[in-house]
């Protein structure tokens, strides 16, 4: 079993065989490298690849995006 990070994941492969891999379209790989979103891939021995995103918890919304939030809420 070996664990990469996608972005190195797609210099190994390249992004087309990378989207094949994980079932996806070869923009959302292109997406999550361009949002640098923290993917971490899981290659199993046979070869089985799976993708799950590491994110801290409690994920707070940024300040800014409160603020859009209340006044769009508001706004209804």
């Amino acid at each position: 079993m070996e664990k990469l990070s996608l972005s190195d994941f797609v210099k190994k492969i390249g992004q087309a065989k990378v989207a094949r891999a994980l079932g996806v379209k070869p923009a959302s790989i292109a997406k999550a490298l361009k949002m640098r979103r923290n993917i971490e891939v899981t290659v199993a021995a046979d070869g089985v690849c799976v993708a799950q995103e590491v994110r801290p918890f409690p994920s707070h919304v940024t300040d800014d995006q409160d603020a859009k939030q209340a006044r769009s809420s508001t706004a209804a």
